[in-house]
């Protein structure tokens, strides 16, 4: 009886034993399976250098983080905007490379020149840069050579002009603001006089150094115009508010190549989204993270636009019939 009544003892400790381990063995494993699957999780590191806040740069930033997210990623972001300063661009950039970032996102061609100067050896993907080869920052817009490629905001300002004419033919003297310290601006400057030359236009510019300048500027320029456009120029953009409602206050109409300033009260543009061109950006940098080589990846210049148009801004200037001119367009009440 004694042997039986050990028999049983020692059957029952084996399978309580066993028991154990096999949920040893069970809860090993789902730890191994619950580390593997954190390992494996889409994550990516981005330092993003914004050279100033308005709108067409916010969207830009805004697309790209947002397309990351729907890629898959967990994204890991810091934005530093440097409010204009190009002295803070270098300092931004070597933070992020010390911080082991995967890509610095550089919006605007300000910080694109200054994030490629400061760091060679983290992939850096530019954003609203109009000409990225004569800001000097890919040696081809097919082969960018070195780290840097990215997204152009350049959309021909002849068929921005063209559009615009096709409203006001009559208009002769087309005046622009720009920054005198943006090569950006440079660029679409002489495309600008090339383009008025063609079309038998006077065009009068204005070069303002500070923001704080916009306001004289525009007072001075309104006196010599009959229309104006807004070029995608940071400063330009910035002041946007205080452009619109001088130029409706002297009846001028004008044009924009983008959106963003008509929501600020430019009349119009037939422009691109700068949304898209962030979720552009966010596919490039997916590219990168899957080790595609930066220097492999060509310069995207998008084709996409959109005509839209300012309801309160047309009014102010007497348009009444804001369907019929401007047909299949985007009217911002």
């Amino acid at each position: 009886m004694k042997k039986i009544l050990l028999l049983f003892m020692l059957a029952i400790t084996l399978v309580a034993c066993s028991n154990t381990n096999t949920a040893t063995k069970e809860e090993n494993s789902n730890q191994a399976t619950n580390s593997q699957e954190a390992s494996s999780e889409k994550t990516i590191k981005v330092g993003i250098i914004q050279f100033a806040q308005h709108i067409a740069l916010d969207r830009t930033r805004e697309g790209f983080i947002e397309e990351l997210e729907n890629l898959g990623y967990k994204v890991e972001e810091e934005t530093v905007n440097v409010n204009s300063d190009i002295s803070l661009i270098p300092s931004t950039a070597k933070k992020f490379q010390a911080d082991g970032v995967d890509i610095i996102y550089a919006i605007a061609t300000p910080c694109a020149q200054g994030a490629k100067n400061a760091v060679q050896d983290v992939p850096i993907i530019f954003n609203a840069v109009t000409d990225p080869l004569s800001a000097g920052l890919v040696e081809s817009n097919e082969a960018p050579g070195a780290n840097v490629t990215g997204v152009s905001d350049h959309y021909p300002i002849a068929d921005q002009l063209d559009k615009f004419l096709e409203v006001f033919p009559e208009k002769k003297k087309l005046g622009v603001l720009y920054s005198t310290g943006e090569a950006n601006s440079e660029a679409q400057i002489k495309e600008l006089e090339a383009a008025c030359k063609e079309k038998n236009i006077e065009l009068v510019k204005t070069g303002v150094a500070t923001v704080n300048d916009a306001s004289s500027a525009i007072s001075s320029l309104v006196t010599k115009i009959d229309s104006y456009v807004a070029i995608q120029d940071n400063l330009a953009s910035s002041s946007a508010s205080v452009i619109s409602e001088k130029l409706n206050e002297n009846k001028i109409p004008s044009f924009a190549g983008e959106v963003g300033p008509v929501e600020n009260g430019i009349l119009m543009a037939d422009g691109i989204d700068y949304v898209d061109l962030g979720k552009s950006a966010a596919e490039m940098a997916d590219q990168i993270k899957n080790g595609k080589d930066p220097a492999s990846i060509p310069v995207l210049f998008s084709k996409n636009t959109q005509l839209t148009v300012n309801e309160k801004t047309a009014k102010a200037l007497g348009i009444d019939n804001i369907e019929e001119l401007f047909k299949s367009a985007n009217i911002i009440k």
